[in-house]
């Protein structure tokens, strides 16, 4: 599964120029013409985004420094960019990190639960902000567009009355235990488990860290949010795609979506070729369109893998090193 994934992944990005009428070639010569300068001026925002969001990951997780949520972020950006279904791999890799350092179970499955929601949530909305920017701004969104922000709409209540009721409710999440407990039952395990315990803890420090740091969470994410968007806005500046912000908010509300499509790691290809095909739609040049995107990818995406497994490599050094 995770070779052909893979695989998936490599084809559609390799196939993206034809996607979209040009060559390899011909993105090449727009790719050079990117000077170091801007190359290090969209680092600059690449960074600042892994930072945003690490505080994140610090605000859920009570007591976790910022220099650590910083691996941790790392860590599991590396994991979830290069295997499908990444995300809950980068889970466990930030859970044995988190663990080693002391925390508790039950405060890092909060933290899971919390910044995975507020992920969603960000993604789910991005669709709407897309749509309304364009509104705002005079534009007549196609179908795909109104149809994308419906669905995330649709996603995003779905999401947010499930969390309000799991957390309201303890019935909810005392129910949804019992019934885990039942089907874990049917499994060789050596002694029997009680996940409708762990379930209700977890309820009571997830209801903990929302109460008292929804605002700053937040906040990280709005700040982690905007900061990509502006990479995705340079990153179209530096390539020659000519097109209007509302349009480029547009855009790139849909490659992020995307990146949630589990067929391949990160939705890597897919993202990219909706992205493209969305700018060209806007009158983007079909060269400028597919050298911006696969910039974009290669900061949103690509740098994170060996970024990820670098972060992996320090942890555990300085983790063995100590008595």
């Amino acid at each position: 599964m995770s070779m052909v994934s893979l695989a998936l992944a490599a084809v559609l990005i390799s196939f993206l120029p034809h996607l979209t009428g040009v060559t390899w070639g011909q993105l090449d010569e727009r790719l050079v013409r990117v000077g170091w300068g801007a190359m290090a001026v969209l680092t600059g925002v690449w960074l600042a985004g892994l930072v945003a969001y690490s505080n994140v990951v610090s605000e859920s997780l009570p007591g976790l420094s910022r220099r650590r949520a910083l691996l941790v972020n790392c860590v599991g950006s590396g994991a979830s960019n290069v295997l499908p279904f990444g995300g809950a791999v980068g889970v466990a890799m930030t859970v044995a990190m988190m663990t080693r350092w002391g925390f508790g179970r039950r405060p890092v499955a909060a933290s899971a639960v919390v910044t995975g929601v507020w992920n969603l949530l960000s993604r789910f909305l991005l669709p709407a902000v897309g749509l309304v920017c364009l509104l705002g701004a005079g534009y007549m969104p196609d179908r795909r567009l109104a149809a994308a922000a419906g669905v995330g709409g649709a996603l995003l209540i779905g999401v947010v009355v499930a969390m309000s009721a799991a957390l309201r409710r303890e019935a909810v999440a005392d129910l949804l235990g019992r019934g885990l407990d039942r089907l874990a039952r049917f499994l060789p395990l050596r002694r029997e488990p009680c996940l409708r315990d762990f379930l209700l803890d977890l309820r009571h420090s997830t209801i903990e860290i929302t109460r008292t740091r929804w605002p700053r969470l937040t906040l990280g994410m709005a700040g982690y949010m905007a900061l990509q968007c502006v990479l995705f806005v340079g990153c179209l500046h530096v390539t020659g795609a000519e097109v209007a912000v509302p349009e480029a908010v547009a855009a790139f509300a849909i490659n992020r979506v995307l990146t949630t499509a589990v067929i391949t790691p990160g939705g890597s290809g897919i993202s990219e070729s909706a992205t493209a095909l969305a700018l060209v739609g806007f009158g983007v040049a079909p060269g400028a369109a597919a050298a911006a995107v696969l910039l974009f990818w290669f900061f949103a995406h690509l740098i994170e893998i060996p970024v990820g497994w670098f972060a992996w490599g320090i942890w555990s050094l300085t983790t063995r090193a100590r008595p």
